[in-house]
């Protein structure tokens, strides 16, 4: 066997190091994990706030962003939750009102609470249920949000195609399998923990004694790599269909639709790219050494990620935009 390329070394050596590793259990149920030796802090030093004098680090500019840019998005939140919910009827409105709730305790835990963490130099020993808990609910909106996307880039793919009804009659259906699969990665697997060292949450609890490899969340690796090339699969048939339609020579409503299905494209597209990098980014960090930098970028495109829509909806979507108006008593130009 050829000798292995110097700069495949450190990723070859990484992946044969799992040989030999006992994963933390993959299986791991919110009310158990104070049993786990491998999360049990006092065989260092007691719990408390001991631990962020030692280990943790203040850094209030990035606490000051995290908590205002939370703020902001869900005070944005509000008129758009208000106008999804006028056009409940429709099954696209009906999964962005779910992704939109999910959006707001999202940015309560990676953005809100992170926040607040960073300004304290909280890290998991100083304040374990905390937070722990705050891993668990943002990793399952996370994981939420990513299958709400392909539902809501599926659906726009089966209304270009004129297979819309198909969808909408699943569409309940589909909403509660993805509350399903959100609640299992909440309260069913490894959370990700705040680490104000480092800026971001990782797998990791960081007590010191147990290699990284043992806290793997292998289910969460493979929400995010699916996520990954589902998207990039739907937004290549949705750019063929697309270009499809432009060619078509049928006049009058062909062009009045796609001028209907640019912009909804466009916030499609917006929404799933920062979550496709923020997928990448934290599989990233979480198996490899990472420059500090990208690390605080992988958990910046999460904060984007779930904060963006609204700005989208309120910019680019029609509909959304004329019921926020009627809140405001803002009459619309004709």
């Amino acid at each position: 066997m050829a000798d292995i390329e110097p700069v495949f070394e450190p990723f070859y050596h990484r992946l044969m190091m799992f040989d030999n590793v006992t994963f933390v259990n993959q299986w791991l149920p919110i009310w158990i994990w104070p049993t786990l030796p491998e999360y049990n802090c006092s065989r260092v030093m007691p719990v408390g706030h001991n631990w962020i004098t030692t280990k943790g680090v203040s850094h209030p500019f990035f606490g000051i962003w995290s908590i205002s840019w939370g703020v902001l998005c869900e005070l944005l939140y509000m008129p758009c939750i208000y106008a999804m919910y006028k056009e409940i009827g429709l099954s696209c409105y009906r999964i962005m009102l779910w992704l939109a709730i999910v959006d707001v305790i999202a940015l309560f835990c990676n953005s809100i609470c992170f926040g607040i963490f960073l300004i304290e130099g909280t890290v998991f020993c100083s304040r374990p249920w905390s937070v722990w808990l705050v891993g668990c609910v943002g990793l399952g909106m996370w994981c939420g949000a990513c299958i709400g996307c392909l539902l809501l880039v599926t659906y726009r793919l089966f209304e270009l195609l004129n297979m819309s009804r198909r969808f909408e009659t699943k569409t309940n259906l589909l909403i509660i399998i993805a509350t399903l699969y959100a609640f299992y990665f909440a309260f069913l697997t490894p959370p990700i923990l705040t680490n104000s060292e480092l800026k971001a949450m990782f797998y990791d609890p960081f007590i010191g004694d147990i290699p990284t490899e043992v806290y793997v969340n292998w289910p969460h690796t493979a929400n995010n790599l699916f996520i990954v090339l589902t998207s990039a699969t739907l937004y290549i048939l949705l750019i063929i269909v697309l270009r499809r339609k432009e060619k078509s020579k049928s006049a009058g409503a062909s062009r009045t639709k796609l001028a209907v299905n640019g912009p909804i494209f466009i916030q499609a597209t917006i929404i799933c790219v920062f979550s496709m990098a923020a997928s990448l980014e934290y599989i990233y960090m979480n198996f490899f050494t990472t420059p500090q930098i990208l690390i605080e970028v992988g958990h910046f495109s999460w904060q984007i990620s779930h904060g963006v829509p609204p700005f989208v909806y309120l910019t680019l979507n029609r509909t959304v935009k004329k019921h926020c108006r009627s809140v405001f008593f803002v009459q619309e130009n004709i």
